[in-house]
């Protein structure tokens, strides 16, 4: 084949080892791979945190120039009414993966690419990996043909890809099942350390109870309507504590959910911490008026070094790095704060 497009395809990457191999499949066989990493705050968070920091890290270990995807918009109109339905909570996974594809498939012209590669094996997830759901899966993104899965690919039906010579057939994979030996053992044949080969992906947080929880009794509170980004970042994070109807508190846990919420600067957000005292960092979104600020004060100085007197100062503003106003609170009992949890 004389067109390079034909010798290019994109690549649905985790950073999980199967997708890992996957792409070494197709780089093995002169194929340029381009790895497309999906996040939300769901999944791959430190991505859509720090995008540059996340890139230089995979170039690091991997060796791979990945493209961040950011996926939180696709999957907040799939969270409205998923077509395959949820599993065992707010996990739309089957939907998820179907979406995924059809971004992918938007993809293929404007990175001259003619097909795309995942590191999915037959039977390997009971949900949505199940060969049948695999081949609905292909059909409903629109990649019919073009939707090559290197692992498993000599237990499925050819491609197009594999028809025309741009892949070489018999030097693709035919595994299946839940075990790993044999991803393992060729993980080492490619040069991979033992010590060092990547776990199964990190999961998705809409299958944690709790979340999927959060996450319901935001998209009830945003109807008719759709919530944005920012309010599933505050699902994710820290205590969540309901000041009314539409206004939603974060406290944080610990000095690394500060620094996590210290970025939660989307308009409307306004952060507050004790004065000269050290405690968590909060953030308020929806409704700012006295009464919540002084609710959300004492919330706050609940959880910081302040709760041993009956009242203190908490400063606020727009920007966590200067808040600029202040107000004073009682100390909230642990009782009335349990009232507010979301």
């Amino acid at each position: 084949m004389t067109d390079t497009n034909e010798r290019r395809c994109l690549a649905l990457y985790s950073g999980g080892l199967d997708s890992i191999l996957a792409i070494r499949i197709l780089q093995g066989q002169g194929v340029e791979v381009i790895p497309l990493y999906f996040c939300t705050p769901f999944f791959g968070f430190d991505a859509l945190r720090d995008p540059e920091a996340f890139k230089h890290d995979h170039r690091a270990r991997h060796g791979l120039d990945i493209r961040i995807v950011d996926y939180t918009e696709d999957l907040i109109s799939i969270l409205k009414a998923p077509r395959h339905g949820f599993g065992r909570h707010m996990n739309p996974c089957i939907d998820c993966k179907i979406g995924m594809l059809k971004r992918a498939r938007s993809l293929l012209e404007t990175m001259h690419a003619t097909f795309v590669i995942t590191g999915e094996v037959v039977g390997q997830r009971p949900m949505s990996q199940r060969r049948s759901i695999m081949r609905a899966i292909e059909r409903q993104s629109g990649l019919e043909g073009i939707l090559l899965r290197p692992l498993c690919a000599r237990k499925l039906p050819e491609t197009l890809p594999e028809r025309l010579g741009v892949v070489e057939r018999n030097a693709l994979w035919d595994i299946s099942g839940r075990g790993r030996k044999k991803q393992i053992e060729r993980a080492l044949d490619y040069g991979m350390d033992e010590d060092t080969i990547p776990t199964p992906a990190g999961g998705c947080l809409l299958t944690d109870e709790q979340i999927s929880r959060k996450v319901r009794g935001t998209f009830d509170r945003c109807s008719p309507g759709l919530p944005g980004k920012a309010d599933l970042l505050m699902d994710i994070m820290g205590r969540k504590y309901l000041l009314d109807d539409s206004t939603v508190l974060v406290v944080a846990r610990d000095d690394g959910e500060n620094q996590v919420i210290s970025t939660f600067t989307d308009p409307g957000n306004v952060f507050l911490k004790m004065v000269d005292v050290s405690g968590p960092l909060c953030v308020i979104r929806g409704k700012v008026s006295d009464e919540n600020l002084r609710t959300a004060a004492g919330v706050c100085l609940r959880y910081g070094k302040a709760r041993g007197v009956p009242g203190h100062a908490a400063e606020y503003g727009a920007d966590p790095a200067d808040m600029t106003e202040s107000i004073e609170a009682p100390v909230l009992t642990e009782e009335y704060c349990r009232t507010l949890q979301d």
